[in-house]
C-alpha cells in the first residue's frame, strides 16, 4: 500500500521564516493529506486546511523555531479533524472528489483511475479515525513506525497495532478484494 508519494519539497527547502510564504508552499501537501483525512471529502479537506492554518497562524513564531514545521501541522491536521469529527457537522453533498492538476485523461493507469481511488477512498473511511490517521501517516506518507508515534502521541507499539488492525480491516473490504487480486497479478 505504499505510495511512495514524495512530491514536495523536503522541509529544508521550504522558508519557514514566513508564514505566508510556507503555507504557499505547502498548500496542495496539506490539502491532499487533509483530503485523506477528511472520507475523500475535498470541500472538508479545504476546511480543515484553512482552519488548521487560521490556528496555526497564531503560534507561528513559536512553531517555525521548533524545526519541523510540517510535523507540527500533520499533528494539527489529525487533532483538528478529530474534533470536527466530534462535532459531527452536517454532510454537504458538494464534489466529493479532489482533481488532480496535471493528470490527463490519457496518462491515467489502471491503478490510478478515478474508480480506483473511489473505491480506496470508501475503504479508507471505514476505518475509524485513528486507524485511519495511522494508515495515511504510514503508507501514504511514508514515514516509520517512530515517527507517526512522535506525530500520534503515542508508542511505536500503538502505531504497529493500529496498522495491523486497520490493515485486516482492509484487506476484509468487499471493495479491495478485486484491487488486491489485480495487483498481485500484476
Amino acid at each position: 500500500m505504499r505510495t511512495g508519494r514524495k512530491e514536495n519539497p523536503p522541509e529544508a527547502d521550504v522558508d519557514v521564516g514566513d508564514f505566508e510564504t510556507y503555507a504557499t508552499a505547502r498548500w496542495s501537501w496539506m490539502l491532499r493529506f487533509a483530503y485523506l483525512l477528511t472520507y475523500g471529502d475535498h470541500h472538508e479537506a479545504e476546511d480543515l486546511v484553512q482552519t488548521t492554518l487560521a490556528k496555526v497562524y497564531l503560534r507561528w513564531d513559536h512553531i517555525r523555531t521548533l524545526g519541523a514545521p510540517d510535523r507540527y501541522i500533520r499533528r494539527a491536521l489529525i487533532n483538528n479533524n478529530t474534533t470536527r469529527q466530534r462535532k459531527r457537522r452536517v454532510v454537504h453533498f458538494l464534489t466529493p472528489h479532489l482533481t488532480e492538476p496535471g493528470t490527463h485523461a490519457g496518462h491515467i493507469n489502471d491503478h490510478d483511475s478515478y474508480d480506483m481511488r473511489t473505491e480506496l477512498l470508501a475503504a479508507l473511511a471505514t476505518l475509524p479515525p485513528r486507524q485511519r490517521a495511522v494508515v495515511v501517516l504510514r503508507y501514504w506518507e511514508c514515514l516509520g513506525e517512530q515517527e507517526t508515534a512522535d506525530i500520534l502521541g503515542c508508542s511505536a507499539g500503538t502505531v504497529k497495532s493500529q496498522a495491523s488492525r486497520a490493515l485486516k480491516k482492509l484487506r476484509d473490504c468487499a471493495v479491495l478484494s478485486d484491487y488486491a487480486a489485480t495487483a498481485a497479478q500484476s
